[in-house]
């Protein structure tokens, strides 16, 4: 009877955790993967001595408990508490990192060295778990996971007061140390560092345990290897991660700076124009990612891949014409088609070339579901009737914030470039009418930026074209402010493509 109880129970431990990522919005598969994962590790945690009652329902309690942060700081709808939602990898690596973690618990619990003098702890992957989390995924996800598996250990019963107070040194000095990494080497010096703080952390519980002298050497060697073997194995484990999930690593957007890669090289040589536009969008969208807290580095490299696809056909679009609009052959419905085809193109080769899965997200989404005005309204004026659809850029508006200050950086270099005179004033105010129309449309409705980033944006992009333009900046103020309008046989405007 008492074991039918306790399959109920564990059946309703379950039930209320499947609940619980139900709340936070999560796909299917993220929910697959964060439930399967937990319930594995509350079968080893509960499976033990349960013959109490009282002991099975207190860590039921606390196991849920921390299921509950888990999933609070893993969700979307708390996703600007951590700047941006976690993506479908990034989600299941987090909760396959977290059942390992307790899967290893499990199996050192009851582990005793050196007459029970020897944390835990020091034999637990704390620091390669929150090394891994914070390069793959963020360092302030990092820091809260340095935080919660060890309180979930600690409130479980499978290491003691000392052992957690190892665990926290150890995973919240990784992901301090990891805030700022660039370069991979940097993994094995934070590996050395964390060594250091782990023999100190180590070294301040022996002393409050009065440790015979002849276990210090032994115990405070073992730290010091935990920390060096941590840096070490995340150094190999990485790129497998990088590769698998397709995540955007510091390391991996570094790699990606590089101008020399074939799909870019090949972008300059054939569509001169595009990639002089995209190098123009990567300062604007770096500058201001800096300025508002974003990932600049994910957003200079969106910029350099953004307009990818049209390295196949670059003399139909305008940066890249000269003499001659080969619009002026072809009807406005198969000209969108042509623009519109830019961004799967992009998609396509950036999936190919294995790009991680957020500058792809920025390829498809920098001009989200917008209307092709020009031919629009060219095909209006030929057709009297004709479906908005078919004129609409095939994405999704931006859903993060470095998506979205590319798609504004993309319109406003494109449209800047047809302003005559371009006053100071008279940036400001034509760069406020793009954002506004972006706004209007819907563009911006699910990047999460604010009125007030955007207006910070603004001002990124006006300093860094005045810079650009400053032979041709007048600074006196006019009078009034307008902008040239479009003809019927002019070219169609850059900010449309």
């Amino acid at each position: 009877m008492k074991k039918n109880n306790s399959r109920e129970d564990q059946k309703n431990l379950v039930s209320s955790a499947i609940d619980a990522v139900k709340s936070t919005g999560f796909s299917k598969k993220q929910a697959a993967a964060t439930v399967i994962s937990f319930v594995i590790s509350a079968a080893l945690f509960l499976s033990g001595k349960n013959s109490e009652p009282n002991i099975f329902f207190g860590r039921s309690a606390q196991f849920l408990l921390f299921f509950i942060f888990f999933i609070f700081f893993a969700g979307r709808r708390f996703a600007g508490m951590l700047g941006r939602r976690r993506t479908e990898p990034e989600v299941v690596l987090l909760s396959i990192l977290s059942a390992c973690y307790f899967i290893a618990v499990f199996f050192v619990r009851n582990t005793k060295m050196f007459d029970g003098y020897m944390p835990v702890s020091i034999i637990l992957p704390t620091a390669l778990v929150v090394m891994l989390v914070s390069i793959s995924i963020d360092a302030r996800l990092g820091m809260i996971i340095a935080l919660i598996l060890p309180l979930g250990a600690f409130l479980s019963g499978c290491i003691n007061a000392q052992s957690y107070i190892v665990a926290i040194a150890s995973g919240a000095s990784s992901a301090l140390l990891l805030r700022r990494a660039r370069r991979r080497m940097d993994m094995v010096k934070a590996g050395v560092v964390i060594g250091v703080v782990n023999v100190i952390s180590a070294a301040s519980v022996l002393l409050i345990q009065n440790c015979p002298f002849q276990f210090y050497l032994y115990i405070l060697f073992w730290a010091a290897v935990n920390g060096v073997a941590s840096g070490m194995l995340v150094l190999g484990f990485l790129p497998v991660i990088e590769n698998a999930l397709h995540l955007a690593t510091t390391f991996r957007l570094i790699e990606l700076l590089d101008t020399g890669t074939p799909v870019l090289r090949r972008l300059e040589s054939s569509a001169p124009g595009t990639y002089s536009h995209s190098m123009m969008v990567a300062n604007l969208a770096e500058a201001a990612c800096n300025e508002i807290g974003g990932n600049a580095l994910l957003a200079r490299v969106g910029a350099y891949y953004h307009d990818i696809g049209k390295i196949d056909h670059p003399e139909y679009f305008v940066e890249n014409q000269k003499l001659y609009n080969k619009h002026n052959e072809l009807n406005p419905r198969l000209s969108a088609t042509i623009i519109r085809s830019h961004v799967k193109l992009g998609i396509e080769k950036g999936r190919a070339m294995g790009l991680p899965n957020d500058v792809i997200s920025i390829i498809a989404e920098h001009h989200g579901n917008s209307l092709i005005k020009w031919f629009y309204s060219a095909a209006l004026k030929k057709e009297g009737n004709v479906n908005m659809e078919d004129f609409c850029y095939p994405g999704n508006p931006p859903r993060s914030r470095e998506s979205a200050v590319v798609m504004l950086a993309d319109v406003t270099e494109a449209a800047t470039r047809t302003l005559e005179k371009p006053t100071v004033a008279r940036l400001e105010k034509f760069i406020g009418d793009l954002f506004s129309d972006k706004y209007a449309t819907g563009q911006l409705s699910e990047s999460a930026l604010t009125f007030r980033d955007m207006e910070t944006i603004k001002s990124s992009f006006v300093r860094v074209l005045v810079g650009f333009y400053h032979s041709r900046i007048e600074y006196p103020k006019v009078s009034k402010i307008d902008t040239p309008p479009a003809s019927p046989s002019s070219p169609p405007p850059a900010s449309d493509q």
